[in-house]
C-alpha cells in the first residue's frame, strides 16, 4: 500500500512539475525585485555606488573569517558576541515573515535558543575579563539595535551595522539571481525530457503501425495489437497535453531569448496527429 501511495504522489509530483517550476520562479523573481528595491534604496539613502558596496561585503567577509572561538581573548570574544546577536536577531524576524509552516519556524526556535544558550555563556566570560563599566547586559543587547564599540581594524567611518546590512541584502539578491538560473536549468531538463519521451512514443507508434512488424508478431492477435496501439497512443495524447502546458507555464514567466531558446515552436505532428486517432480505437 506505501508503494502504491509513493508511486501515486511521484506521478501527481510529474504532473505537476511544470506548474511547480513556474510557481516557484514566480516567488523567487518576486523577491529578488524586492530585494533590489531594498539596494537601491539603500544606495540612495547613504550615497554609496556599486564599488563601494563590493568594498562593504569584502570587509564583512575578512571580519567573518578573523572570527575564532577562542574565549581566552577579549576582541574574539567580542566578536563572537556579536555574531550571535545578529544571528538571533535575524532568526526572530524570519520566524513568521519567511517561514509558512509550524515545522519550520520550530526549526528556527531550537535555533535561537541553541545560540542563546552559547550568547549567555560568553557574555558572563567577557564580563568576567572586561572593567565593570564594560560589561555587558544580554537583555539590553537583544532588545534592540546596539551600537557596539569595537569597529573592524582598518575600518572607514561607516559603522560595521550597516555594512553588514548591506551585505545581507547583497547576498540575498545574488542567492536569488542563482535559484532563477537554477529552476530555469530545470524547465530546460522537464521540456526536453516530454521531447524526448514524445519522440519515443511516435518512433514506437510508428514501428508497431508498420505491416512489417505485424506480420511479425505471430502471436499476438490482431485485437492485441489494436489493443497496444490503442494503449501507446493514449501515452501520446497524454505527453502531447504535458507538453501544451509546459510551454504555456514556461513562456508565462520566462523572458528574453536567453531563457526561451529551449521552448523551440513544437512541429505541427506534435499538436495535431493525435487527433487523426478515432474514437473506435480508444
Amino acid at each position: 500500500m506505501l508503494t502504491l501511495m509513493v508511486m501515486r504522489w511521484n506521478q501527481q509530483k510529474f504532473n505537476n512539475l511544470a506548474t511547480a517550476l513556474t510557481r516557484r520562479y514566480q516567488k523567487t523573481t518576486k523577491a529578488l525585485q524586492s530585494q533590489l528595491q531594498n539596494l537601491e534604496s539603500m544606495k540612495v539613502e547613504l550615497a554609496v555606488t556599486e564599488s563601494q558596496l563590493e568594498d562593504w561585503v569584502n570587509d564583512v567577509k575578512d571580519w567573518a573569517d578573523a572570527i575564532t572561538t577562542t574565549t581566552n581573548d577579549v576582541d574574539a570574544l567580542a566578536n563572537r558576541i556579536e555574531v550571535l546577536v545578529a544571528s538571533v536577531k535575524r532568526r526572530s524576524q524570519r520566524l513568521y515573515k519567511d517561514t509558512d509552516g509550524s515545522k519550520g519556524r520550530a526549526r528556527i526556535r531550537r535555533k535561537i535558543r541553541e545560540e542563546k544558550g552559547i550568547l549567555t555563556s560568553l557574555v558572563e566570560t567577557y564580563n568576567r575579563m572586561v572593567p565593570n563599566t564594560e560589561t555587558l547586559c544580554l537583555e539590553t543587547i537583544l532588545s534592540g539595535e546596539t551600537a557596539w564599540p569595537w569597529q573592524l581594524p582598518h575600518s572607514d567611518s561607516v559603522d560595521l551595522r550597516t555594512k553588514r546590512k548591506a551585505f545581507d541584502i547583497i547576498m540575498s539578491v545574488r542567492r536569488l539571481q542563482e535559484e532563477q538560473k537554477i529552476l530555469v536549468a530545470e524547465m530546460d531538463h522537464h521540456w526536453k525530457y516530454l521531447s524526448t519521451r514524445a519522440e519515443t512514443l511516435r518512433e514506437l507508434s510508428c514501428l508497431f503501425a508498420s505491416e512489417t512488424l505485424q506480420s511479425s508478431l505471430c502471436g499476438l492477435s490482431e485485437e492485441g495489437l489494436k489493443g497496444l496501439q490503442s494503449i501507446i497512443h493514449k501515452k501520446q495524447r497524454k505527453i502531447r497535453d504535458m507538453r501544451v502546458q509546459a510551454r504555456d507555464c514556461y513562456l508565462q514567466v520566462l523572458s528574453g531569448a536567453e531563457n526561451t531558446n529551449f521552448l523551440n515552436k513544437p512541429s505541427a505532428d506534435d499538436y495535431d496527429s493525435d487527433f487523426e486517432i478515432s474514437d473506435d480505437e480508444l
